[in-house]
């Protein structure tokens, strides 16, 4: 996995030994790694927020009092590095999508949640009726689309306001 930001000149990757490393974007050159759990997790997911430039880490980690089930989890890290929060998730996670000041999380039995990218509290949430295998904001800003695994297209729309800060 990963993702780059050219205003802060870095590329993020995430791996599945559960490491995550930073690079400059220009150059390549390596500035640090990121450890998010203990034992490792597979990094599924890593995004920047735009702006502040903190890292989203999402991964799965199997339950070490449970065989073999596996439960996801999703750091907020600093751009230096140094973790601000961490939130065990409800459903495992099987898509993400970052922007600005939100984390739009998409979970395998149809949960869906956006979250603020400063602390990762929860903005939104609701359940589908089968998994997300997709997320994705229109460039307004305006509209959440979704695909499920049952071959279906959700698309969401914010009457109100934009579901991020333009």
């Amino acid at each position: 996995r990963v993702a780059l930001s050219q205003e802060l000149d870095i590329v993020v990757s995430g791996s599945r030994e559960g490491i995550v490393l930073i690079h400059t974007l220009k150059q390549g050159t390596y500035v640090r790694t990121l450890t998010p759990h203990s034992p490792p997790m597979v990094v599924t997911f890593v995004g920047i927020a735009g702006g502040t430039g903190n890292i989203i880490v999402a991964g799965n980690v199997a339950s070490t009092t449970t065989k073999g089930l596996v439960h996801s989890v999703l750091y907020l890290f600093t751009v230096n590095g140094k973790l601000i929060k961490r939130v065990k998730l409800e459903d495992t996670t099987t898509a993400m999508y970052v922007e600005n000041d939100r984390v739009v999380l998409g979970g395998a039995n149809g949960s869906l949640e956006i979250r603020c990218t400063s602390g990762l509290s929860t903005k939104h949430k609701l359940r589908l009726k089968s998994g997300v295998v997709s997320v994705s904001i229109d460039p307004r800003k305006q509209h959440l689309f979704v695909t499920t695994n049952d071959g279906k297209m959700v698309i969401i729309t914010s009457t109100a306001k934009p579901f991020v800060k333009k």
